[in-house]
């Protein structure tokens, strides 16, 4: 067995033992103080001490020894909420709409909120489909976003999965505050509660702002609350997962699409002494084993700022369908990027503000060129018949080839044949195909597919042959 391997199962053991142990401290410590609260040791008949059916022991019914860190989490700002279900903690941290997260004020979220609609109508596509009602239509109100993080025990979706802290957000617009709930269980007995209130959250709520919320922070939740008894009824939440964008953006001229990736370099968000979200599971475990709050502290600066980041992505996208880019906001440095978004602007229905950015982007001429993104605006401009600009992409891109150890040949073939068919010059053409034909000679054979190298170049060589027939030119054999 590899020591990696080891080390992540004797973790898992800990992690179980610790678990195990939570839940025995919680079980006598409610028994005992219920016992102290009976005369001669009365107890109820189901030997239950008188807890509600489908309800945990802990919580409001547990005794002092089990909470000694209760001091050390006041500290932190987390107090203790009780329920009929029984407790957990909660900790507030509220911003006015002036507060500046980044490049950002908050106080522009219910200014570009609205502007989320095609996002939100892209993913909830299939919900829309199979649902009818108001909640459907897509239109996005700032008050009704309830902005969601989840810190868990595991990676996984699975049902061993626990979300040991639940991070959530709203705008309360009345009073221009922005509000971060944190919910913390101190032990498993006490996931029932927190799931209890969290649902109360729902209420009036729209759509779930996340990042990889859909696969991820949602699925853990729906099965937490089905293990716990709830079952599914009514309409889910839509949601509004920005993960998706920015990897359409980013994904090609950042290292990773990492959310702390996306604060430093897009965001102008720098965090100081920050716990990776990595290390939570880590940590709530030391915390479960020794009952030190401070093993927390930096979990829940990490959950809120995630909170935080998760508004001002809702502003940065939304500044974005609304056409800020290259009016009031700078275009990107990078034509990647600017190609990125002009692309994603186009598939979610601003077609004006892509065209600003495809114009800026046919504008920078002195700049080396990737295939990547200058093959498909040029098939854009192709597409809307456009062949003047997407001659002047294609040159750029065969250009590129040209310096390339693996090139494509499709600007070359598409310049052979706007030279044959449309400016009717057959030297230029002949010239384009047969430097194509040397171009796929140049780069090895797929080795997954030889075949559709082989066919690219039968192809190249049929095409210059038939050139060369229309211009009565001699055929090299």
């Amino acid at each position: 067995m590899s020591g990696g391997l080891r080390d992540r199962l004797e973790r898992l053991r800990a992690h179980a033992a610790a678990v195990k142990q939570a839940e025995t401290e919680a079980r006598e410590a409610a028994e005992a103080a219920d016992q102290a609260a009976r005369p001669d040791g009365e107890r109820t008949a189901d030997g239950r001490n008188g807890l509600p059916e489908g309800s945990s022991a802990g919580g409001a019914q547990a005794g002092p020894a089990l909470f000694a860190g209760r001091d050390a989490f006041a500290e932190l700002g987390a107090e203790e909420v009780v329920t009929d279900q029984g407790a957990f903690l909660l900790r507030k941290a509220v911003y006015p709409l002036e507060h500046r997260h980044g490049h950002y004020l908050l106080e522009q979220l219910p200014v570009y909120a609205a502007e989320l609609k095609p996002i939100a109508a892209r993913q909830n596509k299939k919900r829309a489909e199979e649902e009818t009602g108001e909640r459907l239509s897509g239109d996005i109100e700032t008050g009704k976003l309830l902005f969601l993080d989840t810190e868990t025990t595991g990676l996984g979706v699975g049902a061993g999965n626990v979300p040991f802290m639940v991070g959530i957000g709203y705008a309360d617009l009345q009073d221009r505050l922005f509000v971060v709930e944190q919910l913390l269980i101190r032990h498993p007995g006490e996931e029932r509660a927190m799931l209890s209130y969290l649902l109360t959250r729902f209420n009036g709520k729209t759509h779930l702002v996340t990042y990889n919320g859909r696969t991820f922070d949602w699925p853990v939740l729906v099965n937490r609350f089905v293990l716990n008894g709830w079952r599914r009824s009514g309409a889910e939440p839509g949601h509004l997962d920005f993960l998706h964008p920015s990897r359409a953006l980013w994904r090609h001229t950042l290292p990773s699409c990492k959310l702390s990736r996306i604060e430093e370099d897009r965001l102008g968000i720098i965090r100081k002494d920050d716990v990776p979200g990595s290390l939570a599971p880590e940590l709530y475990m030391r915390y479960l084993s020794e009952r030190d709050p401070e093993h927390l502290r930096g979990v829940f600066l990490h959950n809120e700022r995630d909170i935080l980041t998760l508004a001002t992505l809702s502003i940065h996208f939304g500044g974005l369908l609304a056409g800020r880019l290259g009016a009031e906001w700078a275009l990107p440095e990078e034509s990647e990027e600017l190609y990125r978004t002009a692309a994603w602007l186009d598939a979610h229905g601003a077609e004006a503000y892509a065209e600003r950015l495809y114009e800026a982007l046919l504008a920078r001429r002195g700049e080396p060129a990737s295939e990547r993104w200058v093959l498909p605006a040029a098939a854009r401009f192709k597409r809307l018949g456009r062949l003047d600009e997407a001659a002047s992409l294609w040159l750029r891109a065969a250009e590129a080839a040209e310096r390339s150890a693996l090139p494509s040949v499709e600007a070359h073939v598409e310049l052979a044949m706007l030279y044959e068919h449309r400016l009717k010059d057959l030297p230029q053409a002949l010239r384009y195909a047969e430097r194509a034909l040397e171009l796929a000679r140049r780069k090895p054979l797929p080795a997954r597919d030889p075949a559709r190298g082989r066919a690219e170049r039968e192809a190249l060589a049929r095409r210059i042959e038939r050139l060369l027939r229309k211009s009565n030119a001699p055929i090299a054999r």
